[in-house]
Order: C-alpha cells, then structure tokens, then sequence
C-alpha cells in the first residue's frame, strides 16, 4: 500500500471511531497544547472540553529561538501536533525553568495578588489632647481702707487726734513734742521727769480688726527704759498691740486691766514693720514682723478676749518714770487694708 492509500485508510479509521465520546481536556497556553481524557463515575469518559481531533497533514514541528512551531510542511504528510515539548515527561520540569519561576514571582504571587490577605496597618485610636495647665489667678488685691505717709499735715489733721489709749488718760502730758515731720509722725519724750508721761495720737476713725490688717512702720524706737507703743482697743484697760522698753518687744493683750505678753528681743532692722491682722482659718489676731513690709513673719498669735471690729488705732511713746535719755519714736507708712 503507498502513502496515499495509507492517509485515506487512517481517516476512515478516525471516522469509524467515537471519538466525541472520548473526554477531552485541551490545555492551551504559550508552550502547550495538550489533550487529556478523564472517565466518569460508570466507567465511561466525560468529556470536558468536547473538540474534534486537530489533524494537519501537510505541517511539520520545528524549534525556533527556543521553542517549538508549527509549520506548513512542503512533504504531503500526516501528523498530530504537540506544540512546545516533545514528550509529556517534561511538564514535570516547569517549575525549574526560568520563564516559568519569572512568571510565578512576576504576576500569579505579586503583592497586589495577595494583598488581601496581607495584615492592614493599625491605625492608633485618637486621643483626647491633654488640656494645657492654667496658671492660677493672680491674687486680688488688697483694698485700703486707710493710709497716712505723714506727708501732708492736713491729710493727718483728718485721720488722727492727739491723744493716749493705752495709758490712762492721767498719763498724758501736752508738753511733749508730738508732730507730723519729715514724712513722719514723731513723739518725743521728756527726759528725766519722774512720773508717767505719755503723748501721741489716736485715730479718730475706728476699724475691724477681725476682716483688715493694720500696720505702720517703725523708723525708730524710744531708748533706755522709755516705751514706744503701737495697739488697737477702747481704752487703757482693753487693748493688743506691740509695746517696746528698752531692748525688749512686747506682743502683749490687756484685758480688763489684766495684761499678758510674749517677750522677744528687739530688732530694729527685722522688726522695723509692725501688724496686727486677722487670722485666715480660726478666730484670732496674728502679730506679724517684717524687715521690709513685704514678708511678714508671725510673732505671737492669740484669740482676742476683747471685741475686735470697732477698734481705734493708738501711736504713742512716753516714760514710765525719770529716763535721762528717752530718745524719740518715729512712726511712718501707716495702713489699714483688707485682703
């Protein structure tokens, strides 16, 4: 039989064949078209993807620039065509070659592939902003209620009168020098007169010693045995307030011709300011020092047996008996203020 016998005698073969019974599976891709048949749960096949077998009598396989094509063949012929390997063997070598690991890592396992399943960034939850700190309020302030620099001798004619509180009414002598000078109040003993002899001034208003603060500068205290005084009170036997002899400071109260006192040595320069004040968290009245009015330090504190919200103020000096050199006492800056 020659060749074209041979060709029509195949194709009758084909024909009388049930080939579209037989289950197909073509597999396309660059390098391969495959053919694959699979059978049923009875035994039978079942087809995939149905087609017709591919017969190309007058084509011929050929390797060009590393892979296979087809082509028409000059030389009448009959083949079946496997393009791009030469034997199914070699589709277990895919995953060495180079093309096909470029492709896995290139396109089908990209990041944007599987980005879904990446974790998502966390984002922190917002917070609250921290309130930036206030600073506290400035402290109010004070409100005079009055003041005397002793300046201006009317402005003192209009505060004071001259006078004595502490000491009995008997003690007071008018011959003692006792005036508004030099931006102060000054009050001059006599020297060598036995007897008490006492001089000064009196405010005419009367102030609450349990809401206001009263204080005056002290520039200069009487010597030796003579006595400068700054109280509050009605008479001389009801007052508080500081009492200077000699070299001693009295923080002292009388009461009903009863008196008590805390004795400190006397500084001029740290206790050259002198207040009576009430106190901020209980009943009492403080007696404060300081060396330049701004910075006070507490001498002596005690509740008052006295009532305290209509007192007089009382700046005065004198001798208790014959003193050779009483000296003088100089008062200035006086204040009556409320916190």
């Amino acid at each position: 039989m020659d060749l074209r016998d041979w060709k029509q005698a195949l194709w009758r073969l084909l024909d009388s064949l049930a080939v579209r019974r037989i289950g197909r599976r073509i597999a396309v891709s660059a390098s391969l078209i495959g053919l694959a048949a699979t059978r049923g749960a009875n035994g039978g096949p079942v087809p995939q993807v149905p087609v017709n077998p591919v017969m190309l009598p007058e084509a011929e396989i050929r390797k060009l620039g590393g892979k296979y094509m087809l082509k028409r063949s000059r030389a009448r012929g009959l083949s079946m065509i496997f393009a791009g390997h030469r034997s199914h063997s070699s589709h277990s070598s895919h995953a060495s070659h180079s093309s096909h690991a470029s492709h896995s890592s290139s396109s089908h396992y990209s990041a944007s592939h599987y980005s879904s399943s990446s974790p998502s960034p966390v984002v922190p939850a917002p917070t609250a902003p921290t309130p930036t700190p206030q600073p506290p309020p400035p402290p109010s302030k004070p409100s005079t209620i009055a003041e005397d620099d002793f300046s201006v001798s009317s402005t003192s004619a209009t505060i004071w009168n001259r006078g004595v509180l502490v000491t009995a009414p008997s003690t007071y002598d008018a011959q003692i020098g006792s005036a508004a000078k030099d931006g102060r109040l000054v009050v001059k003993p006599k020297s060598g007169i036995a007897g008490n002899h006492f001089a000064g001034f009196v405010s005419k208003a009367t102030f609450d010693l349990g809401a206001e603060r009263i204080s005056i500068q002290l520039r200069r205290a009487t010597s030796g045995a003579a006595t400068t005084i700054f109280a509050v009170g009605y008479d001389a036997n009801n007052w508080l307030g500081f009492r200077i002899s000699g070299r001693t400071l009295y923080c002292e109260t009388r009461v009903d011709g009863h008196s008590s006192a805390k004795e400190t040595a006397y500084d001029p320069e740290r206790h050259r300011w002198l207040r009576l004040r009430p106190g901020t968290v209980a009943a009492v009245v403080v007696w404060e020092t300081s060396a330049d009015g701004k910075y006070w330090t507490p001498e002596f504190v005690a509740q008052p047996d006295i009532r305290i919200s209509a007192v007089h103020v009382a700046l005065s000096a004198g001798t208790p008996h014959a003193v050779s050199v009483p000296g003088s006492a100089e008062f200035d800056d006086f204040l009556v203020d409320k916190p």
